[in-house]
C-alpha cells in the first residue's frame, strides 16, 4: 500500500466562488491564535503551530451559515466520492470544524496527524484558497522512515483529502512571503 495514493486532490471550489468568499472574510476582525490539540481542548503553542484561525459556524450571521452550509455540502460529497474510490468502508456521519487558516509571514504548523483521543477524526480536508504566497508548502511524510512523500502544491480552489490518523503525519512549512488562506475541516 503506497500511503500517498490515499490523499486525494481535486477541484472544490472556483476562483470566482473564492475570490467572494476570501472578499467575505479576509480581514474579519475575529481570527484567534490557533491552538493544538490537548488534553484542555487546545492550547496556543507557538513553536508548534504559529497560524490565526477563524470558526465558520453557522450561527453568526445569514453569510457564514450560507458559506457554512455549501462546504459542508461539497466537502461531504468529495469525502464520500474519496471513501468510494479508495475503497474504504466508512459511513461519515457529519463534517465538523471547519475553520478559516491564515498563515501569515513567518507562520507554520509543525508535523502532526489529525486523530488524537481528545479530537476524533476520521477524514481531514483542506482547501486552498490562494497561491500568491512563497512558503507554506503541506507536506506529508511516512510515518516510519519519516521521509517525505507528497508536496502539494497550492491551486486556487484546490481540496486535500485523507485519512486523519496517524499513518498520515503532515505539515505546513513557514510562510516566507505573503499570506497562506486555507479552509480546514474534518469528518466523523
Amino acid at each position: 500500500m503506497e500511503l500517498k495514493n490515499y490523499i486525494q486532490q481535486s477541484k472544490l471550489l472556483s476562483s470566482t466562488q473564492v475570490s467572494a468568499f476570501l472578499r467575505t472574510f479576509h480581514d474579519v476582525p475575529n481570527f484567534t491564535d490557533a491552538k493544538v490539540a490537548s488534553g484542555k481542548g487546545g492550547v496556543v503553542e507557538k513553536n508548534i503551530r504559529s497560524a490565526l484561525n477563524y470558526d465558520l459556524t453557522r450561527k453568526k450571521n445569514l453569510t457564514e451559515t450560507n458559506w457554512h452550509n455549501l462546504l459542508v455540502s461539497l466537502l461531504a460529497n468529495h469525502a464520500n466520492y474519496f471513501l468510494k474510490s479508495k475503497k474504504i468502508n466508512l459511513n461519515l456521519s457529519r463534517v465538523v470544524n471547519i475553520t478559516l487558516l491564515k498563515y501569515i509571514k513567518g507562520g507554520f504548523y509543525k508535523k502532526h496527524h489529525d486523530n488524537c483521543k481528545e479530537h476524533f477524526r476520521e477524514i481531514s480536508a483542506i482547501v486552498f484558497l490562494n497561491n500568491d504566497y512563497e512558503g507554506g508548502h503541506l507536506q506529508f511524510f511516512d510515518p516510519i522512515t519519516q521521509k517525505m512523500i507528497l508536496d502539494v502544491k497550492p491551486e486556487v480552489g484546490k481540496v486535500v483529502i485523507w485519512p486523519s490518523n496517524y499513518l498520515f503525519p503532515h505539515q505546513a512549512t513557514e510562510v516566507t512571503k505573503g499570506t497562506r488562506f486555507t479552509i480546514v475541516a474534518w469528518l466523523i
